[in-house]
């Protein structure tokens, strides 16, 4: 039997090398669980990235990971609305990646999430790959 994988990670995209972790930290009460500089390692990333992941699930209920994200950056609605407020350049996004398996996951967003991620001007993006 092949286990479904994936993730769930709320991601910042920047093109302004520039604004490192330190930047980040004087907007953002929370940590990251990955940040990436743009050119850190010659011509990738082609921009920063400040993550906030659940790490790697098998055979997850897509819908509760969602929802401890969104827990978890409820929390910190306004410093990402100041954050983007002074920086609209930058990019705020849900991202939901799946790595098919003998498991068929469902994906839904509640309201709450979609709401959520209205207020702070995100999108949410779905990766779904055949591992078979």
């Amino acid at each position: 039997m092949t286990n479904t994988k994936g993730y769930t990670y709320f991601a910042i995209k920047t093109e302004n090398e520039k604004f490192g972790l330190s930047e980040f930290d004087s907007y953002l009460t929370i940590k990251p669980t990955n940040f990436k500089q743009k050119f850190e390692n010659g011509n990738i990333p082609v921009c920063t990235i400040w993550e906030y992941s659940s790490g790697k699930l098998v055979n997850p209920y897509y819908f509760e990971e969602i929802e401890k994200l969104i827990d978890k950056l409820e929390n910190h609605k306004s410093e990402l609305i100041e954050l983007k407020k002074r920086n609209p350049e930058f990019e705020y996004v849900l991202e939901v990646v799946i790595f098919l398996g003998d498991e068929s996951p469902g994906l839904h967003f509640s309201k709450r999430t979609i709401k959520f991620i209205n207020e702070i001007n995100g999108t949410i993006d779905c990766d779904i790959y055949n591992e078979k």
